[in-house]
């Protein structure tokens, strides 16, 4: 599925009224319900104990990617995240999402049958390991963070501008510096974002950015450009002239600051 097909079944899946008076003429119009929009229906939500799973292919579905790497990391996440639990909430989902109207009913019959055949392979299964993955990474950046948008705005400013403007998807990356809230306090208290800085936490951040970049390159090509070089750069020694720890280092502070915001 391309980005914008599947951003706007994300859209008109959660913007579903199941009590519209016309929803039997609207669904005549639509087109018929993808495995896509099928697990973006079925609703499960990604669980803190998911991530070692979910990780990799997390990445790849925030910057839109396709093709065979994204179905292998599919394939992978599946495998990892699968259990007679699962199985269970998956095949409750369908039960749900065949009553979403006479326009899902046929497509959401194929699906459930497809699952029956072989569940671990079938199409519904994928689509709701990377709808899993799609907002486990999501929420990894700050409300209505686009990558989408930073990609155009790192195609359309100039060259001197275009790092500063790609250093802001260190935002994503603040999960993996992994800093205790108590060292946020402290540093807040202090007034120094430097003290949060190690090596290890630095290296996580750039690693992160890494993937990004990786995944995103046909999908993201100007931000992942970016991100390439700040990946492979050396680490600054200085922790003050590290301005993409900066990035993480003031995104901590500010939600010490304002949890309410967050």
């Amino acid at each position: 599925m391309t980005r914008a097909a599947r951003a706007a079944s994300i859209g008109g899946v959660l913007d579903h009224d199941d009590d519209h008076e016309d929803a039997d003429h609207e669904d005549d119009d639509l087109p018929a319900p993808t495995a896509w929009d099928i697990g973006v229906a079925i609703a499960l939500r990604a669980e803190p104990a998911d991530r070692s799973a979910l990780d990799e292919l997390a990445d790849a579905m925030l910057v839109w990617a396709e093709g065979p790497e994204v179905e292998a990391l599919t394939t992978r996440s599946v495998a990892a995240l699968w259990s007679s639990e699962l199985e269970g909430l998956l095949r409750d989902g369908l039960a749900r999402a065949a009553g979403l109207g006479d326009g899902w009913a046929p497509a959401v019959s194929a699906a459930a049958a497809e699952f029956e055949r072989d569940p671990l392979a079938s199409p519904v299964t994928r689509a709701v390991v990377q709808h899993l993955a799609w907002e486990l990474g999501s929420g990894d950046g700050p409300p209505f963070f686009c990558l989408c948008c930073l990609d155009e705005a790192v195609a359309a400013a100039p060259p001197e501008e275009r790092r500063r403007r790609a250093r802001e998807a260190a935002l994503l990356a603040v999960h993996n510096a992994a800093v205790p809230p108590a060292e946020v306090g402290e540093a807040f208290a202090a007034r120094s974002p430097a003290r949060l800085a190690t090596d290890q936490r630095r290296r996580a951040v750039r690693a992160r950015l890494g993937r990004l970049a990786r995944y995103g390159r046909t999908s993201m090509p100007a931000l992942s450009r970016e991100l390439e070089r700040i990946a492979a750069e050396p680490l600054p020694a200085d922790p003050n002239d590290d301005d993409v720890w900066e990035v993480v280092a003031h995104a901590l502070l500010a939600e010490h600051a304002r949890p309410e915001l967050n």
